[in-house]
C-alpha cells in the first residue's frame, strides 16, 4: 500500500524531525541527497517513486512540511531502499556509510557563477526566510496549550504481536505554507476503525503498548511534538485518536506562507546554473539500475 506522511514539523519549539526514524526496516539503505535550493532534490525523488510505482512497487512518500507539494524523503519498502533531502532542517549523515547509506550530490549538477549583487541577494534571503520561520515558530509557542487533560477510561488495545511497520514514529498533520493539512485519508487508509479519545487517554494507551510490545505508529501533535494525536496499529486496522483540531494561529500561517515565497524566490537564482538535462539522464540511470 502507498502512504504519504511527513516527518517534520513546524513547531512551538523550531523545526522537529522524525527522520531519524527512517527508513527503519531491517536491511534498509538510505541515500542521503544533498544539493542547494532548486537543484532537484524532490524531483528526483518524485520520479523515483513513480517508477517504483509502474512496476508495481509500494511507496512511501514524505511530504515537506514547509512546503507539501514538494517531497523530502521516498522509500520502496520491498526493495529496503530510501532517498532523503539530507540538507537544514532535517540535516543527515550516514551512520556507518556504504553499510548503511552513502550520499547523492545533485550539486553537481548546478555551477553557480553569480554576482557580487547575486551573492548579497542570496545571503539576505537566506536570513530573511529563516527569520520569519523563527518569528513563526514564537507565534505558535503563544498557541500550545499548556497542560495535559486527565484521563478517566481505559480501553482494551488489540492483540499483537502483529508485523512491525516503518517509520514507527510520523506525522499525519502539518502546519505548513498551505495552512493546517492533515491526512485524513492515509489514517482512514491504514486503521478503518477508528476510536476518539483523549490525550492524556492516547498516552496511557502508548505507554500500555510500549509495555506489550505492540508494533505501532505514533503520530505526535507538529505544534507540540511531545504529545501524541494518534496510535495506529495497522497490523489490527485500529487507531486511537484525538479530535482533530485546528491549532495554528493566522499570523503564524501567514509567516509561512511568506517564508515560502522568499524560498521560491532563492531557488530562482540557482536554476540558470542547473544542468537539468544531465541530471534527467543522470536520473534516469538510477531508474534504469532499479528496474533493467
Amino acid at each position: 500500500m502507498n502512504q504519504t506522511y511527513f516527518l517534520g514539523a513546524n513547531s512551538k519549539d523550531g523545526f522537529a524531525s522524525l527522520y531519524r526514524y527512517f527508513p527503519g526496516g531491517p536491511g534498509d539503505f538510505l541515500h542521503i541527497i544533498k544539493g542547494g535550493p532548486g537543484t532537484g532534490k524532490s524531483s528526483f525523488m518524485r520520479r523515483i517513486g513513480q517508477a517504483a510505482q509502474a512496476h508495481g512497487l509500494d511507496v512511501h512518500y514524505v511530504l515537506c512540511s514547509g512546503d507539501p507539494a514538494s517531497l523530502d524523503g521516498v522509500y520502496l519498502p520491498a526493495l529496503h531502499l530510501a532517498w532523503m533531502d539530507g540538507t537544514a532542517p532535517h540535516v543527515a549523515e550516514p551512520r556507518f556509510f556504504g553499510v548503511d547509506a552513502d550520499y547523492v550530490n545533485l550539486g553537481s549538477f548546478c555551477c553557480p557563477a553569480f554576482s557580487p549583487e547575486e551573492q548579497r541577494a542570496i545571503r539576505e534571503l537566506n536570513k530573511q526566510y529563516k527569520g520569519l520561520y523563527q518569528a513563526a515558530y514564537t507565534e505558535l509557542k503563544k498557541a500550545a496549550p499548556q497542560v495535559d487533560d486527565p484521563w478517566s477510561r481505559r480501553f482494551s488495545l488489540p492483540k499483537g504481536p502483529g508485523e512491525a511497520v516503518w517509520p514507527a514514529r510520523r506525522f499525519l498533520h502539518a502546519i505548513s505554507c498551505e495552512g493546517e493539512l492533515w491526512l485524513e485519508d492515509e489514517v482512514s487508509a491504514l486503521a478503518p476503525e477508528q476510536i476518539l479519545v483523549s490525550p492524556g487517554e492516547l498516552l496511557s494507551l502508548s505507554q500500555e503498548a510500549e509495555r506489550q510490545r505492540l508494533p505501532a505508529i505514533r503520530c505526535p501533535s507538529p505544534l507540540d511534538p511531545l504529545r501524541l494525536e494518534a496510535l495506529i496499529f495497522p497490523w489490527a486496522g485500529q487507531a486511537y485518536r484525538t479530535p482533530s483540531v485546528s491549532c495554528a494561529p493566522d499570523s503564524a500561517l501567514e509567516l509561512l506562507r511568506q517564508a515560502k515565497k522568499l524560498h521560491d524566490e532563492l531557488e530562482s537564482f540557482y536554476r540558470p546554473y542547473m544542468d537539468f538535462e544531465a541530471l534527467t539522464l543522470y536520473t534516469e540511470n538510477v531508474i534504469h539500475q532499479l528496474f533493467p
